[in-house]
C-alpha cells in the first residue's frame, strides 16, 4: 500500500483519529503482526506532538518491505526527550515506549518543525 498522510487537529482527539487512520491504511502483510504496536506507538507520538509540539500535526504511514514505517510531524523544532521518570510519575514514558516497541526510531529536522519516525518490524 502506498504512503498515506493525514493532517490532524492539535488537540487530544488527534490520537483517536490517527489510530483510525493507521488501521485503515494497514496492509495485509503487517496487519496481524504489528497492528497493536502500531496503534499504541502512533497514539504516543501524536499525544507527544500535541502536548509538547506545535501545529500543524501530521501522521504518515507507509507499508515497506519488512517494516511498517510511521511518522508524526509537528511545527516545533524541539526533539522529544528520552527520560527515566520515577515510579510515581504519571507521564514521561512515551518516548521510551516508542523506543522499546520499534525496531528503529529517530527525529528528522524539517524546514518548519520536526518529524519523529519509527519502524515496526513484522
Amino acid at each position: 500500500m502506498p504512503e498515506a498522510e493525514l493532517d490532524l487537529p492539535a488537540d487530544l482527539s488527534a490520537a483517536r483519529r490517527a489510530r483510525v487512520f493507521v488501521r485503515s491504511r494497514m496492509c495485509p502483510d503487517h496487519a496481524g503482526d504489528v497492528l497493536d504496536r502500531a496503534l499504541l506507538v502512533i497514539s504516543e507520538l501524536i499525544v507527544n506532538a500535541v502536548e509538547h509540539g506545535q501545529p500543524p500535526v501530521r501522521a504518515c504511514v507507509d507499508c515497506r518491505s519488512g517494516v511498517l514505517h510511521l511518522e508524526v510531524s509537528d511545527g516545533s523544532e524541539a526533539a522529544p526527550q528520552l527520560s527515566t521518570p520515577g515510579a510515581d510519575a504519571e507521564s514521561g514514558r512515551g518516548v521510551g515506549l516508542v523506543a522499546v516497541l520499534s525496531s528503529a526510531w529517530g527525529v528528522r529536522p524539517e524546514a518548519s518543525g520536526k518529524t519523529v519516525w519509527c519502524d515496526l518490524s513484522a
